[in-house]
Parts: structure tokens; C-alpha cells; sequence
């Protein structure tokens, strides 16, 4: 599978390998997830998320972001979300460096080595024993590249829903309109995103690995602690 001509931008760590390439993490040991737009640079803002590792080898990574979790994101720069901004100038505006706290429910994310997404698994009600599957999303981006305790990608705007009982459809598909006249993207990416997007709804319906049983019926150690970010409280004194 290919990925798009702008691959993980080259400001990455030295010594960085493809997913699915020892060594690996144990399960509990902290993961950094991190999204850096194309062309990123030091001091830019990212998505950068600490998470615990489920699984680690060379299938991919699996690992756990628990509710509650503070992470480095990217607001405007008066400080908000960044969806905030109206879809005409989402991707003309500015970025800056924001603290923001993961909402709702953990979520199960899973990084197949070489392919372009990841695969979000949701639960609606994730209280007790018996947890409330709400389906699976399909981020797409780029593959990851990592070093041993950091994971680097760069996403692709468009997503892929499933729900619980199987029906399929496209998200954000506007959004790549915008970016497509905001120079985010161009329509031979964009083009190249939709194919990867058909690839992920095969790799789900052919219920590849990313979307095994186990991962749903799969609960977190409960002695595991929500991990912590470097840096996050010089970024809230900025």
C-alpha cells in the first residue's frame, strides 16, 4: 500500500523506522501518538497524545487512550479547538500549541505496520463489565514512522465510519473540498485518499486484524494510570 507523495515530513527524530520494526514496547509502557502536518517544523503546532501500549510487534501497534486524558493540541490563536474556525479558512489560519483533555470515553487505536490509517475502536458506555460497542473509525493518514517510544504520522482529513452493525460511510468529505481550495491538499492527494479509503473499507469487510472480535471485547488493566505528556505545563504557562 502507498502512501501520499507528502509522506511524515523529514523534521522527524533521527534513527525513525517503520512501523512494525523491533524493538518493541511491553504492555503499559507509554507511547507518545503524534499528528505533525506536512512540511512541519519545530515549534509548529501537532497532535500529540501519550497512550498506553496494548500490543507492539510487527502486526502494528495497539494502544489505549483513557478518558480524561491531557494532550498537546492544536488550537487558533486565541486558544481554541481548531474546529472552531469556519471550514472557508480552517486551513488558512494560523496554529498554535494548545493543552486540551481527551472527552468522553477511552478509545482503542491500532496502527497496522505499513498502512495508510489507523482504526479507532469506540465505546458508547464503557462503565461495569458489560461495555456498549459504538463501532469502529478509520482514521486516514499517513504510515507511521516511530522511534521507541514516539509514533509519527500526518492525517489526511477524510474518515471512515463504521457502525457497530456494519453499515459504512465517508466523513469529513467537505473538508476535503476546503482543503483542496485552501492548498492543503491537491486533487491528485485527495484522489489518493479516497482510493485509500476504499482499501480500508475492503480491509474491514475481509475483517482483517484491525477489526477482530478480540479488540471489541478487549477492556484496559485496571491498575494501569492515565500517562503524562512532557512538557504540557510549561505549554499552559505560555
Amino acid at each position: 500500500m502507498s502512501i501520499l507523495p507528502h509522506s511524515t515530513p523529514a523534521a522527524v527524530p533521527d534513527g525513525v523506522r517503520a512501523m512494525g520494526e523491533g524493538p518493541f514496547l511491553q504492555p503499559g509502557e507509554q507511547i507518545d501518538w503524534h499528528y505533525r502536518k506536512p512540511g512541519w517544523q519545530p515549534g509548529d503546532a501537532s497532535t500529540i497524545t501519550p497512550m498506553r501500549v496494548v500490543r507492539d510487534d510487527a502486526r502494528g501497534l495497539v494502544a489505549w487512550l483513557a478518558p480524561g486524558t491531557l494532550q498537546e493540541g492544536q488550537g487558533t490563536p486565541a486558544g481554541d479547538r481548531v474546529r472552531t474556525v469556519p471550514l472557508e479558512r480552517r486551513w488558512l489560519e494560523p496554529r498554535t500549541r494548545i493543552v486540551e483533555e481527551w472527552w468522553g470515553n477511552g478509545i482503542l487505536r491500532i496502527a497496522p505496520a505499513g498502512a495508510p490509517w489507523s482504526v479507532w475502536v469506540f465505546w458508547s458506555d464503557a462503565t461495569g463489565v458489560d461495555w456498549t460497542f459504538a463501532g469502529w473509525y478509520v482514521n486516514l493518514e499517513n504510515a507511521h514512522l516511530r522511534t521507541d517510544r514516539d509514533t509519527y504520522s500526518s492525517d489526511h482529513i477524510l474518515d471512515v465510519e463504521i457502525e457497530a452493525e456494519g453499515s459504512v460511510s465517508l466523513k469529513d468529505e467537505d473538508e476535503v473540498i476546503a482543503a483542496i481550495e485552501q492548498g492543503r491538499l491537491t486533487s491528485a492527494q485527495a484522489a489518493q485518499i479516497e482510493r485509500h479509503a476504499g482499501a480500508a473499507i475492503e480491509s474491514f469487510r475481509a475483517g482483517e486484524w484491525p477489526f477482530d472480535p478480540e479488540w471489541v471485547r478487549w477492556r484496559p488493566d485496571p491498575s494501569w494510570t492515565v500517562p503524562s505528556l512532557e512538557g504540557l505545563d510549561d505549554l499552559r504557562t505560555r
